[in-house]
């Protein structure tokens, strides 16, 4: 990673409101890829977005205002990772006016007729693995659960918002009327799937333009801005969402629709460094995050802790990730679903129990083994905070690249595909059934001290999304990195088999030692996931937004 590049010789850019209607005076100050220090500020994976929070905050705004607007952006401007149909989105706050952590699961729920069975697979003799005959699973209508992205962040603003749904949602539904860019492979894949869905055939799909125009998808956020979530639920989008995919051999329902709500979750918590540290609980990924960084310290507590990216720091990590994820893909999943409540794999005496896991194997690597594959990626990650002491921590997702990639003729709205968050196979806890909501990976967490927040991150790409979280609380509370170093830091990624992938900038040195010990390595040359972090220094939070990414960024009010 070249550092040079983060700490930044990017002047500061004036941000001009052309998301708010009416001012035309500079409201914010951005920087990609790096790091800003303000009482308030908005990090989002685009420019756009995160000035809209930041102009939000600007106008009298909360945190929480703002990274809903930001949020609204990135289901308009990065279509095929998030938007209003994107099956799930999960948060975790703290909500200053009351003093508490705060979090909420809007994860999909499965369709009533959601069977076990659904999905056969072909299993692999004497292996965890196996093969679908199809893609059914992740992809077309049976794909498609019922979608909690927009019930969650209207939800949220009821809660915590300080504006209306028209304050928010206007600069996304400006954006949608004014059209978006995509790259030449994202628009073709946008109007392959436009035309799909009016059952037209796609044509000179090699030549297009790359300036899409999204009147449908406006007209869409109009409705809901006016009338409510109620319309996109048990209203007319719904209706027609619906009406589409038994069209083409779904098995939502608008009843499934209907009973839809999002839900407010008692977070999970572990103590890491005089940190009490939150996430919400499953389905989220966080209690893994949270589990890793619990671990982390346990083991640097045994002796002097390691080196930031010494390849005694990374063995903990590769050890630790193994014996986190063999749980994770094993016992967690809809709540309703565990054996075991979701706080009680926080408590000491079952941390001790995967400590000794983890010691083994410190003493005698080996490779682990296979559970559960999973290649997806597609997601967004966004921190808010304000002068009042709010701090947000928000990640949505259509799951894999425009999710079930079904987009309903005359809302604009591409659906996610939260049926193949599941385990196709029965008899897990992850299992597919009727109104049951699937493991995901997204995990926001935060983190207070002496019952204040200074800590809040997230991130995104599939399954690196968990590691990456665990990561940066590592570095920050535990290494002692500061908020630039804590994202720029060489990332690890192992889950319950290696080889392990290590991003190049670790160093030669290290991967051979890790060689010598029997580990298995590949090296690239970034990680695939991307990753934000806020901190609290000084009487002010400092943001730091993913410098993999050259999008990202952080975005300041003037004054």
């Amino acid at each position: 990673m070249d550092r040079r590049r983060f700490l930044g010789t990017t002047a500061l850019l004036a941000g001009t409101a052309t998301g708010l209607q009416g001012q035309e005076k500079p409201v914010s100050k951005t920087k990609s890829g790096k790091q800003l220090a303000a009482q308030g500020l908005c990090i989002a994976p685009d420019a756009r977005a995160a000035v809209i929070g930041a102009e939000i905050l600007q106008r009298g705004g909360n945190a929480f205002d703002a990274l809903i607007a930001a949020a609204f952006m990135e289901t308009v401007i990065s279509p095929s990772n998030c938007g209003i149909g994107g099956y799930a989105a999960t948060g975790i706050a703290f909500d200053a006016k009351a003093a508490k952590v705060v979090a909420i699961d809007a994860n999909a729920v499965a369709p009533a007729a959601a069977t076990a069975e659904m999905f056969p697979v072909i299993s692999t003799p004497g292996s965890f693995d196996y093969k679908l005959p199809d893609g059914k699973h992740k992809t077309g209508a049976l794909s498609v659960a019922v979608p909690g992205l927009l019930a969650g962040l209207l939800h949220w603003l009821d809660r915590f918002g300080s504006l209306d749904r028209r304050t928010v949602m206007g600069p996304a539904i400006r954006q949608a009327r004014e059209g978006i860019r995509l790259d030449k492979d994202q628009s073709r894949t946008w109007r392959q799937l436009r035309a799909e869905g009016l059952g037209e055939k796609s044509t000179n799909l090699a030549e297009i333009a790359d300036l899409i125009p999204m009147d449908e998808l406006a007209d869409s956020l109009e409705a809901i801005a006016e009338e409510g979530v109620s319309v996109f639920y048990s209203g007319h989008i719904g209706r027609t969402i619906v009406d589409h995919l038994r069209k083409r051999g779904g098995i939502l329902t608008r009843e499934d629709f209907e009973a839809y709500r999002p839900l407010d979750v008692t977070p999970v918590s572990v103590t890491v460094r005089q940190h009490q540290v939150f996430a919400p609980p499953p389905s989220s990924g966080g209690l893994t995050s949270l589990q890793m960084a619990a671990l982390y310290d346990r083991l640097a507590a045994e002796t002097a802790p390691p080196k930031a990216g010494s390849a005694e720091s990374i063995e903990f990590s590769i050890e630790i990730a193994k014996a986190v994820w063999a749980e994770r893909l094993t016992k967690l999943g809809d709540p309703r679903a565990m054996t075991v409540e979701p706080q009680s794999l926080l408590e000491e005496s079952h941390l001790d129990e995967l400590l000794a896991r983890i010691r083994e194997g410190l003493r005698e690597p080996s490779p682990g083994k296979l559970i559960a594959p999973d290649p997806l990626r597609g997601t967004v990650h966004l921190l808010a905070a304000d002068a009042a002491g709010n701090v947000v921590s928000w990640t949505q997702t259509h799951g894999g690249g425009f999710g079930s990639r079904v987009l309903v003729p005359g809302t604009g709205i591409v659906l996610g595909h939260g049926m193949c968050r599941f385990e196709p196979r029965p008899g897990w806890v992850n299992s597919v059934g009727p109104g049951k909501r699937p493991l995901h990976n997204m995990c926001p967490v935060l983190g207070l001290r002496d019952g204040k927040p200074v800590i809040a991150a997230g991130a995104a790409g599939g399954r690196t999304i968990v590691n990456n979280s665990g990561a940066l609380l590592v570095n920050r509370l535990i290494s002692g990195l500061g908020a630039v170093d804590s994202v720029t830091a060489a990332r690890v990624q192992c889950e319950s088999l290696e080889p392990v992938a290590l991003e190049e900038s670790i160093g030669g040195a290290v991967v051979d030692s890790l060689r010598a010990r029997g580990h298995l390595v590949k090296t690239v040359p970034r990680d695939a996931g991307t990753a934000h972090l806020l901190v609290r220094e000084q009487g002010q939070w400092l943001g730091a937004a993913e410098p993999r990414a050259s999008k990202a960024t952080v975005a300041v009010p003037v004054g």
